[in-house]
């Protein structure tokens, strides 16, 4: 064999023991980012929480008889909508929910029954099936209207937590108190352990939260909400 040949042999052999060095190292990659997306309450203990005591668990937005009113800003890709955001009980599941300017027009408009958000107006570049939807499955969360096969408590004593988990298919959401102050603090969506949609909940006053931000990780949808009333 001449020089050219070996030298020929020799890349090759070089390329093939790189490409598997790189998809070797893919690999271990690929795991890691799997282990960092794994559940983290897998290693605590789970105890079955009866659904039709859903009312018990410490959460004030759904049960509250009142109106709330909420000072909102809403960043949805390059849109920036700003204006008073209000909620109001009107039935059992049933919520009326407006979004209205500073000066009183209409945003929108909607009804949450039972989990199915009615459309009652809408302003028409918000007024996609896609963006009804997502306004349904935040408001769902907000208020604990998803439909759930089975809720869960999870108690996590080194983090001072108690957990509550609403499983629905491949959907889990959990609402996360503070053991201390008996408030809920954080909700989080996630879809076979992938954190979709997160809910930071602070500054209570009359056990109602006076600032909400709620953010989505797989769109561009931010919401800031703090009450005024």
């Amino acid at each position: 064999m001449n020089i050219e040949h070996r030298i020929l042999n020799f890349k090759i052999k070089l390329q093939i023991n790189i490409s598997k060095f790189i998809f070797r190292y893919s690999i271990l990659f690929l795991i890691l980012i799997i282990s960092s997306c794994s559940n983290p309450y897998k290693n605590l203990t789970k105890t079955e929480y009866p659904i039709n005591d859903i009312q018990e668990i410490p959460y004030a937005l759904p049960f509250s008889e009142k109106a709330l009113i909420y000072k909102a800003n809403i960043n949805f890709y390059k849109n920036d909508i700003s204006g008073l955001l209000i909620i109001k009980k009107t039935d059992n599941n049933i919520y009326r929910i407006a979004l209205t300017t500073q000066f009183g027009l209409k945003i929108f408009d909607f009804e949450l029954n039972h989990g199915i958000l009615n459309v009652k107006h809408c302003i028409e570049y918000l007024n996609k099936e896609v963006i009804i939807k997502t306004f349904q499955t935040d408001f769902n969360l907000l208020l604990m209207q998803n439909n759930t096969e089975a809720i869960y408590f999870i108690k996590n004593t080194e983090m001072n937590q108690n957990i509550w988990q609403f499983s629905s298919g491949k959907i889990n959401r959990y609402y996360i108190q503070n053991s201390e102050s008996e408030k809920i603090e954080n909700i989080s969506s996630k879809k076979r352990n992938s954190e979709k949609i997160s809910v930071g909940l602070h500054n209570y006053k009359a056990n109602i939260p006076m600032n909400i931000t709620l953010e989505h990780h797989n769109i561009k949808l931010k919401m800031n909400l703090k009450l005024i009333q």
